[in-house]
C-alpha cells in the first residue's frame, strides 16, 4: 500500500484515493473510520483498543474520514470542519495517557482534501515492547489484531507477547556479536586496522522483524549525513550490505555502513595512543568525535525512512589494559586500565526522534557504564540536563 511509504510526511490525499481505487479491505494492518473518536469514556477506550491492538500485532494504519462498505474502502469523505491541529493533539494525549507502556513512534497527521476538510492518518508501529494495555478510565485490558478484527488475547497469545520484548534485545545483541566477529576476523574487502576500535551500532527495532527496507539510492543521495567517526573526508559507495562511507587512504581506519534493513554501523580504528610506555585512549577527544556525528546519524536515518525506536550499542574492541584517560593531559590523572579486551557497553533505546538532548540522554547509560569501568560513579562529560558538553564535572 502507498500509505506504507517510508516518508510518512509525504502521504497525501492521492494515497488515500488509491486505497479506494484498489478496493483495499480492512485487515491485519489497516482500519477505516468514517468519523473520529468521541470524548466519552467508551469512545476513548475504543480508540485505545484500536491503537494498542495494532501495536501488539503487526503495526499498521488507522484512517479517519474514510467511508467503507463491508470493510472495503469506498470513498474519502474527510472529517468536515473539525479543527485538525486540535484533533491531532487530543488523540495524541489520549494515546499518551491511556496506554501502558506508552507506544513509541506513534505518528499522526492531518491530510487536507481538495473537496474541503481533512482526513486523519495514524501510523502505529509494531511494538518492540509489547504487550500494551488499555488503562484509561479504570480499564485493564489487552487487545491484539488479526485479519478479521480485534480481540482479547488468550493466555498463550499473552505469553508470546511478553516474550517478544526480551526477544528484541536478544536479537540486537546477536546482531552486535555477529558484526563484532566479522570485524575481528577481518571479513570484507578492506579490513579495519588494529590499535583499538570503537564500534557504534544503531539498530531500528523494526528491522528485527524485517519491516524495514531502506532505499540505498536515497541513502547515497544523503551520504553527507553519515560521515565516518572523526573524519570530514569520505568515499561513498554501494556494497554488498547496502551503502558505505569509508575514510580515504590505503588502510581502513573507519567507515559508516548503512545496511538495507536500516541498521547503521560506524567504526573508528587505531584509537590507542602511547606515551612513555603508557597505552591510553584520549577519552575527551574520542567522545567529542562520537557526539559530533551521533545526532547527525539519527536524523539521517529518520530522513531515509527508518522508524523508531532505535537500539543503540557501543563496543570497544582490542582495549585490554589500556587506560581510558578523561583528563586533558595523560599525566594529570591515570585512571585504572580497561578490564576487558572487548567492552560491550549496555544497550540503550531511543524511543522516538527528537532533539540532540534527547539523543544524548538516551545513550548516557552506556557512557556511565564506560566511566564505571575506570572507577567513576558516572560520566562527568554530561550536564544536569543530560546533554554531553565535554567538560569534566566534579562529584
Amino acid at each position: 500500500m502507498s500509505i506504507d511509504r517510508g516518508d510518512f510526511d509525504a502521504v497525501s490525499e492521492q494515497d488515500l484515493h488509491e486505497l479506494v481505487t484498489a478496493q483495499v479491505p480492512e485487515g491485519l494492518r489497516v482500519e477505516y473510520k468514517l468519523e473520529t473518536y468521541g470524548n466519552t469514556d467508551s469512545e476513548k477506550r475504543e480508540f485505545l483498543k484500536d491503537v494498542s491492538a495494532l501495536a501488539n500485532s503487526q503495526g499498521g494504519h488507522l484512517i479517519l474520514g474514510m467511508e467503507e462498505t463491508a470493510g472495503v474502502a469506498t470513498a474519502v469523505v474527510g472529517l468536515g470542519a473539525t479543527d485538525a491541529d486540535a484533533e491531532l493533539l487530543r488523540l495524541e494525549q489520549i494515546a499518551r495517557g491511556g496506554l501502558e507502556p506508552r507506544i513509541s513512534g506513534l505518528r499522526l497527521k492531518a491530510i487536507p482534501l481538495t473537496a474541503g476538510g481533512h482526513a486523519i492518518l495514524l501510523r502505529v508501529p509494531r511494538s518492540w515492547n509489547p504487550p500494551h494495555r488499555v488503562v484509561a478510565q479504570g480499564s485493564n485490558r489487552f487487545f491484539v489484531r488479526h485479519s478479521a478484527g480485534v480481540h482479547e488475547p488468550d493466555v498463550e497469545e499473552l505469553r508470546t507477547l511478553f516474550s517478544e520484548s526480551a526477544s528484541a534485545l536478544d536479537q540486537a545483541r546477536q546482531f552486535r556479536a555477529e558484526r563484532l566477529e566479522a570485524i575481528r576476523s577481518g571479513i570484507g574487502q578492506r579490513p579495519l586496522v588494529s590499535g583499538g576500535r570503537i564500534i557504534l551500532h544503531i539498530l531500528p527495532v523494526a528491522s528485527l522483524s524485517g519491516a524495514v527496507a531502506v532505499d540505498v539510492e536515497q541513502v547515497r543521495q544523503q551520504y553527507t549525513a553519515f560521515p565516518p567517526i572523526g573524519s570530514t573526508g569520505m568515499t561513498p559507495s554501494y556494497n554488498y550490505h547496502g551503502f558505505i562511507n569509508e575514510r580515504g587512504g590505503d588502510e581502513n581506519y573507519g567507515y559508516t555502513q548503512i545496511f538495507r534493513n536500516g541498521a547503521l554501523e560506524a567504526t573508528k580504528a587505531n584509537i590507542i595512543r602511547e606515551r612513555d610506555d603508557c597505552l591510553f585512549i584520549p577519552g575527551l577527544s574520542l567522545e567529542r568525535q562520537i557526539f559530533e556525528v551521533f545526532s547527525q546519524y539519527i536524523i539521517g536515518l529518520r530522513d531515509v525512512g527508518v522508524p523508531p525506536p532505535l537500539i543503540i550499542m557501543l563496543t570497544f574492541e582490542g582495549v585490554l589494559r589500556v587506560h581510558y584517560v578523561v583528563g586533558s593531559n595523560v599525566y594529570d590523572e591515570i585512571e585504572p586500565p580497561l578490564p576487558e579486551d572487548v567492552l560491550t557497553l549496555p544497550e540503550c533505546v531511543l524511543e522516538d526522534y527528537g532533539e540532540d538532548i534527547d539523543h544524548h540522554r538516551a545513550v548516557r547509560p552506556a557512557f556511565d557504564a564506560l566511566w564505571n569501568s575506570i572507577g567513576y560513579p558516572r560520566s562527568r562529560f554530561f550536564n544536569d540536563q543530560g546533554l554531553w558538553i565535554g567538560e569534566v564535572r566534579q562529584g
